[in-house]
């Protein structure tokens, strides 16, 4: 019951709204003039010692290694790359690295994920 007395009280007020009139009987015109001007795209490809290595080469193996083959590749990086076997002042340089190994053996040891990546790759 408050409620509805408290909304009684308020009163809204009859004045005609102050900001800028628009004019609703004539058809509304845009006033500039809009124009398309040509878009052009340049791409360059990198040269092949500019372009980040493949994950294959990040674990050293062949395209056609077996998964046993990318697993102990993997494992002999990550003996020498991981941040709590590095040394103090290697430990921002190989956890990049380590890293990027982690990434390239989770791609590599899927069937599936490989797959998309050797069609991707050629």
């Amino acid at each position: 019951m408050a409620s509805t007395s408290s909304l009684a009280s308020f009163s809204f007020s009859s004045s005609p709204f102050t900001g800028s009139r628009i004019c609703t009987d004539q058809p509304r015109t845009l006033p500039f003039r809009a124009s398309i001007r040509p878009f052009s795209v340049s791409a360059s490809c990198a040269s092949t010692s500019e372009r980040l290595p493949s994950l294959y080469d990040v674990l050293g193996i062949q395209m056609d290694a077996t998964s046993q083959e990318i697993k102990a590749a993997y494992r002999n990086l990550a003996r020498t790359l991981h941040p709590d076997v590095a040394a103090n002042g290697q430990k921002k340089d190989t956890a990049y690295e380590f890293i990027r190994a982690r990434e390239a053996y989770e791609t590599l040891s899927d069937p599936d994920k490989r797959a998309d990546y050797d069609r991707s790759f050629l």
